[in-house]
């Protein structure tokens, strides 16, 4: 049995379950426009801060373009490593106990080390996927609020205006009966006297 055919035929169940994830995530129901117009704004702002950093591509050397495929890298790298060894453990024992051997004399700091860089290359992008989340999510809440504000202002303008006000009734308000002004009057009166 070859590598490749190996390697296919574990390849194969992870495609036929994002396709299923795929197909199923085409049914759900789609933004409205406010939405979409939420969404899209800060998905704008970093594309222009990504070009504003990038230099088009008639500028782009080889050597920029061999640093870019460099840094895109390392969390594949990471992956699929960690996978080669599950796979190294069911294929060839002995030489994957020699290895484990190998790592097991290390000394604890280099683990360490390894560790925060690990850390950084998948930690870094998940809280970066989180606050990108949590500000869509702010986004389409404020987004939210704007659409039901207008159209709490398209209602009021449809609405018939409210009546006016009978004519018996005084339109200024009576200051006398007001409780505050009358404790300040008092409370005049009551300085002036002591």
């Amino acid at each position: 049995m070859g590598w490749l055919s190996m390697a296919t035929r574990l390849v194969h169940p992870a495609r036929e379950l994002i396709e299923m994830l795929a197909s199923h995530g085409e049914s759900e129901p789609r933004p409205g426009h406010a939405e979409r117009l939420a969404l899209s704004a800060p998905g704008l702002a970093a594309l222009e801060q990504l070009a504003a950093r990038v230099p088009p591509c008639r500028e782009r050397t080889r050597w920029d373009s061999f640093i870019d495929g460099l840094n895109r890298l390392p969390r594949p790298l990471i992956t699929l490593g960690v996978l080669a060894f599950f796979v190294l453990a069911l294929l060839e024992p002995l030489r994957f106990a020699q290895i484990a051997r190998a790592y097991q004399l290390m000394p604890d700091g280099f683990w360490a080390l390894l560790s925060v860089i690990v850390a950084f290359y998948f930690g870094g992008r998940m809280q970066l996927k989180r606050q990108d989340g949590s500000i869509r999510g702010a986004a389409l809440a404020i987004a939210r609020e704007i659409a039901a504000l207008q159209r709490a202002a398209r209602e009021r303008a449809a609405a018939p205006p409210p009546p006016l006000p009978q004519v018996g009734l005084p339109l200024e308000p009576d200051l006398r009966a007001n409780r505050v002004i009358e404790a300040w009057k008092r409370q005049r009166v009551l300085a002036a006297q002591g």
